[in-house]
């Protein structure tokens, strides 16, 4: 599970900005917390904030470490550093996870230059214990590394350290997990570094709006539960089923790099999970995705049976925006031990859907984490949320973005005030600042 995430001088993140899922000392709600190596972690966090106050570069700063374990440093647009005042061009940008897997805690993070496209420092520490254990530690300025698990009889593990201590385009968590898997090495020793990526890369999902977006789960075979779940959101679906489709019109709806991308991530699954068929959502379409034997694609869309007229299946492209976000999203309740990271929870949603479909995933017994960006004021609620689940984005003077929590205001955002209210009358930051004065 995720307990934090730092972040600086990245896009308007000028200094280290620092995330938290572990729970304050609000004592509501306490079915939303996790007890996780004696920490109190927080299955869910809502991130306001006013247009332009940074709250999707947080998202997008976990984006952006997927994409360096998976593709290296090369692949980045090389002015997503902090551009306001006081820019960090020469500066290096910092990116840090704190984590709780398989009963240990980690920290995992790395330093990099954006401008120059160099990694400068990277490493993974064992913090279950008292004295720290480091699992290993690269400064690629100075060309040294060290780790605290160094054994001859593990020389792939050595050998990688050291052809990589002047590598500065590949991150070691990312090639050394790539030489396991090619060697199918399954060796506990290696345990730490296989959780970590996986956490990273195949449990954390993240969603954004206008997005094409691939899940690991066959909606035929949840058909029943989705059903029974969009009966709960008053959703008019009784029935889905598949229809032949056919790769190429998927291709033509994505740009050749995107589709290529896909094919690869379908591809990795497809080793991962044998004869599993994949669900993807592209524009207002769904389809099902099989790898086959042959290398083809076995693909079919989904057509939707309505309550009020069962003789006619309707294609997803028929269906309203927020139906389909609903589909998107609904993945939170069928999956277990994931973080998905939502960028505009409430986008194409009707505010009941938003609050409806939080209150099923709180009262959920999964182990999921939702994190979220929102504009939807009926969740801020303490019937429905506690107070160190709420956080906001705000814009500096200067340009630069912080994030901070509701847990700050303690005195001020009591459990017998109307906190949306509040916010709006601006006691918390965090909003726009309108001229009502403007005229023409």
């Amino acid at each position: 599970m995720l307990m934090g995430f730092k972040v600086g001088n990245f896009r308007s993140f000028q200094d280290v900005q620092y995330f938290s899922m572990i729970a304050g000392k609000t004592r509501n709600n306490e079915n939303h917390i996790v007890l996780k190596n004696s920490h109190k972690i927080l299955r869910f966090s809502g991130m306001f904030g006013a247009n332009g106050s940074g709250k999707s570069n947080l998202i997008l700063a976990f984006s952006i470490v997927q994409v360096l374990l998976s593709k290296g440093i090369n692949c980045l647009i090389n002015n997503q550093y902090y551009r306001g005042i006081d820019n960090g061009k020469e500066k290096n940008s910092y990116f840090e996870y704190e984590l709780s897997l398989n009963d240990k805690l980690y920290s995992y993070g790395f330093e990099i230059n954006i401008y120059k496209r160099i990694i400068v420092s990277e490493w993974l520490i064992d913090m279950t214990k008292n004295k720290k254990k480091i699992i290993f530690e690269r400064d690629l300025q100075k060309q040294c590394y060290q780790s605290d698990i160094l054994n001859k009889k593990h020389s792939n593990f050595t050998n990688c350290l050291e052809e990589m201590k002047k590598n500065q385009q590949t991150l070691f968590l990312g090639e050394m997990t790539r030489r396991l898997v090619m060697s199918s090495n399954n060796d506990a020793y290696f345990s730490d570094i296989i959780s970590v990526f996986k956490f990273i890369m195949q449990d954390t999902v993240i969603i954004r709006p206008s997005t094409h977006k691939l899940f690991d789960i066959d909606y035929i075979k949840n058909k029943n539960k989705i059903i029974k779940i969009l009966n709960a959101l008053d959703i008019n679906i009784s029935d889905f089923v598949t229809e032949p489709d056919d790769i190429n019109n998927i291709k033509a709806k994505l740009s050749d790099n995107d589709y290529q991308n896909l094919l690869h991530e379908i591809d990795v699954l497809s080793l991962k999970y044998s004869n599993v068929r994949f669900t993807l959502r592209i524009e207002n379409d769904i389809y099902t995705i099989q790898k086959q034997n042959d290398n083809s694609y076995d693909v079919c869309s989904l057509k939707f049976l309505h309550k009020h007229n069962q003789d006619i299946y309707f294609g997803a492209y028929d269906e309203s925006d927020g139906t389909i976000r609903i589909l998107e999203l609904i993945d939170i309740l069928l999956t277990h031990d994931k973080l998905f990271l939502i960028d505009e929870l409430d986008s194409s949603l009707h505010p009941i859907l938003v609050t409806g479909l939080l209150k099923i995933f709180l009262k959920s017994k999964n182990s999921n984490q939702l994190v979220v960006t929102t504009h939807e004021l009926k969740t801020l609620d303490f019937d429905l949320v506690r107070r160190d689940e709420i956080w906001f984005a705000e814009k500096e003077e200067k340009g630069n973005s912080r994030i901070y929590s509701l847990e700050e205001f303690r005195d001020v955002a009591r459990f017998d005030r109307k906190i949306d209210k509040a916010y709006l009358e601006g006691r918390f930051g965090a909003i726009a600042q309108i001229d009502s004065d403007y005229e023409d």
